[in-house]
């Protein structure tokens, strides 16, 4: 028999057999995949050249004339460097899953035995391919294991995507109020300066004494201090602004979500149900228990030795004669039954299902703690808006009909000017309040995510002409 004739395809079907098929990259997570096909490349010429620098892919503000929160959500999910991370760590547990279902290379090994014997003769020659044969599903129990991984970086994933957005909104609704407050203060120092004038002028004419202009003169100091500290509040916001979607130049156009419009939420019992089932906290939770389980039955099948065999021909130069040598090894578990890995794994099987507890109960907790936060602000909004602030208006009105009809002076009118400016910024500020409030809730019950749909100048127009 001619080993040559069988041999070499023997050795092409073993190498074949120990080979993979392709990284199977059909994301199931539409939002990962459309992230991914955006900046991948990108990060792979900066991965290429090895540089540090980490410009900006090429989205960002030069398309938009101005800027709702929803489109700073949308340029912050393109630039931020931790939801990239995220998605590339959807890549490495992907390849993990693949490289743990494979299965074992095969081994060639030449030998050759009384060679070169004093006779001429060539002695024996032996060609054997062995292969380990796992036993026990440990490849599909290890491919479990793996896949477990990869699901939680997904949920990693769409744990940091909310995470990104609550961070934009709550930037961007402060720099929404820090505009506000910095116009709001600007009339406030336009009204202590009236003031200040018109005591002067009253303590020139003799109606009015020199304490009266001091106290006028500080109010218009204290308005001072309070403008230019707005002043640099806005410059400082903004910054952090840019910061939060991902930009090094500070935004210098106008932001058009209004904070007027009181966000409307399910009741509290609603929200910490959507927070228990949809929460990326408790996804992971949750995968990791079932890990903890696949886990546990890996350490048991890792318990059951593997099978080795081998076959290969042996030629006889002596004996002109080819043979086939067949092995078949096993290993004894005697000692070694894996039994240390198999009582950790119940370890942490048992402590996984005690973090679900915990995980749960924690978010109840967050949840209840927004829920007041997020109350406590629309209460007062509420009350802002329908009742405070419209008294204080009419005040302002009466008063005015009451100065020009010289049954009231000009201080008591700035008087009244003064309440309604003061209490629109104490407005502006309970809307922020509401506004985190609310973005902290969304990202806990992960509910809504409105900038992954289209931005309404994006989408075709439907409508007919008639």
């Amino acid at each position: 028999m001619n080993c040559k004739s069988w041999f070499l395809p023997a050795i092409g079907t073993a190498l074949v057999a120990g080979c993979a098929g392709p990284l199977d990259q059909r994301w199931d997570d539409p939002v990962y995949r459309s992230l991914q096909e955006r900046y991948t490349e990108h990060d792979r010429q900066l991965a290429d050249v090895g540089s540090d620098e980490s410009s900006p892919p090429p989205f960002g503000l030069n398309s938009l004339q101005s800027l709702s929160v929803e489109d700073a959500i949308r340029v912050a999910i393109d630039h931020s460097p931790q939801l990239r991370s995220a998605g590339y760590r959807i890549d490495a547990t992907t390849g993990r899953v693949l490289q743990a279902g494979l299965y074992p290379n095969p081994s060639l090994s030449f030998g050759g035995e009384a060679l070169g014997s004093s006779g001429g003769n060539g002695g024996e020659t032996i060609y054997l391919i062995e292969q380990e044969i796992v036993l026990g599903g440990k490849l599909g129990r290890a491919r479990d294991v793996a896949e477990s991984d990869r699901l939680a970086a997904r949920a990693e994933f769409v744990a940091e995507e909310f995470a990104v957005a609550t961070r934009v909104m709550r930037a961007y609704y402060a720099g929404v109020s820090a505009q506000e407050r910095l116009v709001k203060r600007e009339e406030l120092s336009a009204l202590a300066a009236q003031l200040l004038e018109a005591v002067t002028a009253q303590v020139q004419a003799g109606s009015a004494t020199e304490p009266d202009r001091l106290r006028a003169e500080v109010v218009f100091e204290q308005a001072q201090i309070e403008l230019d500290a707005a002043r640099f509040e806005v410059k400082a916001v903004m910054q952090a602004l840019a910061s939060a979607i991902g930009l090094n130049e500070q935004i210098d156009m106008p932001l058009v979500s209004s904070m007027d419009h009181l966000p409307e939420l399910s009741s509290l019992e609603e929200l910490m149900a959507a927070t228990l089932d949809a929460n990326s906290r408790i996804s992971l939770a949750r995968i990791a228990i079932v890990r903890a389980k696949q886990a546990h039955r890996l350490a048991k099948a890792q318990g059951i030795p593997e099978l080795t065999a081998s076959i290969g021909p042996r030629y006889s130069d002596i004996d002109n004669e080819t043979t086939v040598d067949v092995g078949l090894g096993l290993e004894i578990p005697l000692f070694d039954r894996n039994q240390g890995e198999v009582q950790a794994a119940l370890a942490e099987r048992l402590s996984a299902s005690a973090q679900l507890r915990n995980v749960q109960l924690e978010l109840l907790a967050e949840v209840s703690a927004a829920w007041a936060m997020y109350e406590t602000a629309y209460a007062a909004s509420s009350r802002y808006q329908h009742q405070l602030l419209p008294k204080a208006e009419r005040t302002l009105d009466l008063t005015r009909q009451a100065y020009r009809s010289g049954k009231t002076d000009y201080l008591r009118l700035l008087d009244a000017q003064q309440v309604v400016v003061e209490s629109r910024i104490a407005y502006v500020n309970t809307l922020q309040r509401l506004h985190i409030a609310a973005a902290l809730l969304n990202e806990l019950s992960q509910s809504d995510a409105p900038w992954r749909n289209p931005r309404k100048e994006d989408q075709p127009n439907t409508e007919v002409n008639q």
